[in-house]
């Protein structure tokens, strides 16, 4: 361990005592701890508390992730349909296993010139594959939340291994209440911006293991950075900021404990991370531009935010009372582009507080021999700026969508806190080793004995109020993106533009307005019509890349689309 002054300001060594939070025990590169002879009286001892704390670390689980199964049973039950950006992100689930395998992500709301903008990669479309196949119409709903649940459970683990109990019982604390401020994340987990925002928990946890030195756990890290660039390409910054300063930091943590560190970590991590870019790549070599060249051409086609947005939102995300406890903006136009504005409406300089506090605590607790703590501080700086980063490059002309992407405001600012609160009871511990005359640690081990039941207590507390706020949301639209009308008026219409739809390339035409409503139908049909080996093309400019574009000529499926509510109908006209 690193020498640090004593009690009687003489160097001694750092106990893994109960009072550091993260910092029990040391571990090697596999997770086994390094502080000593093998079968020690420290690692019986650490042994025995992990034993006993593993009824916590199933609270831990439960609390975070059943949750997300209550409402998977109840949108099951009302019959949940892909519509929407869900019904293009659907459908190239759908085809993975046919010889239209996507070799990109999502279709994205910019483009360059007459070229439509996909994600980065297709990965979440590999994850939902095999569900969506197995069960077509609900497959991407039970498939998103089987893919949060694991990485909520990759999370808890993580921290696991750092922290015992409570880095677990902290990371599902933070889980809860992320769900809490933003219930749609995970009542919708299929959406794209959603799926990316839930990872984002893993890359970090798992950065964090990998930094205190646990190498092996690098390649989880490459694979759910991966996840959350290939979903929401915005998120990028911070994601692969983690990705790559974590086993940096966790070469340095090994070169301070003895044994060494073997490659099979980095070998395993740069697999996965070919194996998971493989198709980005043979996309932007096979196709001319390829995928990745439009999207760095579309995110400089013009002014962005600009980093002073970027601080402002921080200072926002931050402050004593975060501006993301407040709901995403909804209503008119002009309710929504207040809503935002109010995003990126932050104090500039608390914002640059902060990131200053992040490095001046993490550089006085290396100093003082608080390794975790500060690397803990590196991690949550180098999240912080990514943030900032995310925010700043957003097109000006697309602003209004930071009333979404904002959402990855809400777990930088937990993290932010997190990591004060941990280095403030770092500073109240020593001053309280100088002020008694007995050893702080001689009394701290009954103390957190006893808090284990109270830090139960509070998450199953939050994970019931999480699941009262989730059912009391189910009605509207975050679980479907539209609502529950579209999906009735899509099971509908679908069924009746099947029965006279040809065999062959249609026209698939709405007699509606032109409404969210009516692109939401029409696209939840025409993904339906797909999985019934019909080939409809939706005459929306918008489903062009992704439903493919409209004969001039041929056979039109018109569905008469009256309102939501009132019964639907379908025809077929012949081309002229």
């Amino acid at each position: 361990m690193v020498a640090a002054p004593g009690w009687n300001s003489q160097n001694a060594p750092v106990e893994s005592s109960p009072t550091e939070v993260l910092d029990i025990p040391q571990a090697g590169a596999d997770g086994s701890t390094t502080d000593g002879a093998e079968g020690t009286q420290s690692e019986r001892t650490e042994g025995t508390r992990a034993r006993s704390d593993t009824w916590l670390r199933m609270v831990c689980h439960l609390s975070a992730e059943l949750p997300l199964v209550v409402f998977l049973v109840v949108e099951l039950a009302k019959g949940w349909r892909p519509l929407f950006d869900n019904a293009g992100l659907t459908l190239r689930s759908y085809q993975v296993f046919s010889s239209h395998s996507p070799l990109v992500g999502h279709q994205m709301a910019v483009s360059v010139g007459s070229h439509a903008v996909f994600g980065p990669g297709p990965l979440q479309s590999w994850i939902l594959a095999v569900p969506v196949r197995i069960d077509p119409a609900q497959g991407a709903q039970w498939g998103s939340v089987l893919g949060a649940v694991a990485a909520i459970a990759l999370a808890v683990e993580a921290s696991w291994a750092v922290g015992r109990w409570r880095g677990s019982a902290t990371v599902a604390g933070c889980v809860l209440v992320f769900a809490l401020v933003r219930p749609e994340v995970v009542l919708d987990p299929v959406w794209n911006v959603w799926f990316a925002a839930l990872f984002l928990v893993p890359t970090y946890c798992t950065a964090l293991a990998v930094a205190t030195g646990r190498m092996r756990w690098w390649p989880f890290t490459v694979v759910a950075a991966t996840m959350v660039v290939q979903s929401q390409a915005a998120f990028g910054p911070p994601a692969i900021a983690l990705c790559l300063v974590a086993p940096i930091l966790g070469l340095i943590s090994r070169r301070r404990s003895p044994g060494r560190t073997g490659g099979g970590w980095l070998i395993t991590g740069l697999a996965a991370g070919v194996v998971v870019w493989a198709a980005p790549f043979v996309q932007e070599l096979t196709h001319h531009p390829g995928n990745l060249t439009l999207l760095i051409r579309a995110a400089g086609s013009g002014p962005t935010i600009g980093t002073t947005g970027g601080l402002r939102a921080l200072g926002g995300a931050t402050r004593i009372l975060p501006e993301w406890v407040h709901p995403l903006p909804t209503g008119s136009g002009l309710a929504r582009f207040f809503g935002v504005v109010g995003l990126v409406n932050g104090p500039e300089w608390w914002s640059l507080a902060v990131l200053g506090l992040l490095a001046v605590v993490g550089v006085v607790a290396a100093r003082a021999g608080r390794s975790t703590l500060a690397v803990l501080c590196v991690l949550t700086l180098v999240l912080a700026v990514g943030a900032v980063a995310t925010v700043a490059t957003i097109p000006m002309s697309q602003f209004l969508v930071l009333g979404y992407l904002g959402v990855v405001l809400a777990p930088v600012g937990l993290i932010v806190w997190v990591t004060f609160v941990w280095a403030t009871s770092e500073v109240i511990l020593v001053v309280a080793r100088h002020w008694r005359s007995t050893r702080v640690d001689e009394v701290s081990p009954a103390v957190v004995r006893w808090a284990r039941v109270p830090a139960a207590v509070v998450l199953v507390a939050l994970s019931i109020w999480l699941v009262v706020i989730g059912l009391g949301q189910m009605d509207g639209t975050a679980p479907t993106l539209a609502g529950w009308s579209a999906v009735r008026a899509t099971d509908q219409a679908s069924t009746d533009a099947a029965r006279v739809a040809p065999r062959g390339p249609f026209r698939l035409q709405m007699d509606a307005p032109s409404t969210a409503f009516t692109v939401a139908v029409e696209t939840g049909i025409a993904y339906q019509l797909v999985t019934r080996g019909l080939d409809p093309r939706p005459t929306t400019v918008i489903g062009y890349p992704t439903f493919g574009r409209p004969p001039a000529d041929g056979p039109t499926v018109v569905v008469v689309l009256p309102g939501p509510g009132r019964p639907v109908s379908a025809r077929l006209e012949s081309g002229s």
